[in-house]
């Protein structure tokens, strides 16, 4: 298999069929739990409601615990808004877990924990564990993040899991797309970037970092009346825009000259020759509402960036429209920060042959 997220194909068979066949007790739990989704909303009418949101992050960045910090509350906040209508409320923790190889050293581990923590500060989701496991099997740091919540009885009924998206509502994107992905590149090659780019350029890309939290856009969103919430990550703005389509069963059609991108990430992009589109898209929110202009209003009210990129049609057909052509969105592919790594691999292998 390659590197990246599973097909959906396989996840189907080899996930979600596989658990599901091999539960008979546990059934209950797995209706509409979101099975495979990056946050899942447990409503069972005699239980207490529970909401988890789960991510991972690679690399060797400083930021790659707090990546998965970040990503993990990001879907928690975009489910519990989409989910009950209003922000996380206390009695909310995170859990997380950092792997890494014998050679780092413990400075850049307590680099990474500290990050983690202080984006824990910010966010005011605790820490309540965190474990990490130093693997002699590791090439690189790889920390993963679960944050879970619980509904009270009040909350229960107004849970809205998979299937919420209805055709002909519009969709509102926030900030920009692969603001996650040109973080982690403009901060690991650095270096090799500036002998093309100015440094305010490189060094620009590389705080891309501060955007990577919704919270702010998603607590905007449900003042406004959104209707449903979707935080894109892996595969980019185009594996998002698939996601949000396949778990609710309608189709798309966006105008690509409307989704927003910064112009740090075109040039990143442009040097690793990847596609912004389809990298690492933390940061940014997929919002379905019955008036996206409205909610651009509200959301620059607040300081926020955001743009109307399309709508929710019925079927399955997911367009992508520049001007006078249109090609049709297809299944995520591996993320292009797979791409990125390819690239450096071969760079560094001819920088030695050289």
């Amino acid at each position: 298999m390659e590197c990246g997220k599973l097909t959906e194909s396989i996840y189907e068979r080899s996930i979600v069929k596989v658990v599901k066949t091999n539960t008979i007790t546990n059934k209950k739990f797995y209706e509409g739990a979101g099975l495979g989704a990056d946050c899942a909303a447990l409503t069972d009418s005699s239980l207490t409601g529970i909401l988890s949101g789960q991510a991972m992050a690679f690399g060797w960045d400083s930021k790659v615990a707090a990546r998965a910090y970040i990503a993990s509350v990001n879907h928690a906040v975009a489910c519990s808004a989409g989910c009950r209508g209003k922000e996380l409320s206390e009695n909310v923790f995170a859990n997380l877990t950092v792997l890494v190889p014998e050679r780092l050293r413990e400075i850049k581990v307590r680099a990474m924990i500290q990050e983690a923590a202080l984006q824990a500060d910010r966010a005011g989701i605790p820490l309540l564990a965190c474990n990490v496991q130093v693997l002699p099997v590791a090439e690189e740091p790889m920390a993963v993040c679960s944050v879970s919540a619980g509904f009270d009885d009040s909350e229960v009924s107004q849970t809205r899991t998979k299937n919420s998206v209805q055709a002909d509502k519009e969709i509102v994107m926030t900030k920009w797309i692969g603001l996650e992905g040109t973080a982690v590149i403009a901060d690991q090659s650095g270096e090799i970037l500036r002998r093309r780019y100015p440094s305010d350029i490189v060094s620009e890309a590389a705080g891309f970092y501060r955007y990577l939290s919704v919270a702010a856009e998603a607590a905007c969103a449900v003042k406004s009346g959104a209707n449903y919430l979707h935080v894109p990550r892996e595969g980019g703005i185009f594996g998002g825009l698939w996601q949000l389509a396949a778990e609710n069963g309608v189709g798309l059609v966006i105008d690509l000259k409307k989704i927003p991108v910064r112009q740090e990430t075109i040039e990143v992009c442009e040097f690793f020759d990847l596609n912004p589109y389809e990298l690492l898209a933390g940061g940014c929110l997929l919002i379905i509402t019955d008036n996206g202009s409205a909610l651009v209003r509200a959301l620059k009210e607040s300081g926020i960036s955001s743009a109307v990129i399309g709508r929710t049609t019925q079927g399955n057909d997911r367009m992508i429209c520049h001007e006078e052509e249109v090609r049709y969105l297809e299944p995520a592919r591996k993320d292009a920060l797979y791409a990125y790594r390819l690239a450096v691999e071969k760079r560094n292998k001819k920088g030695e042959n050289s």
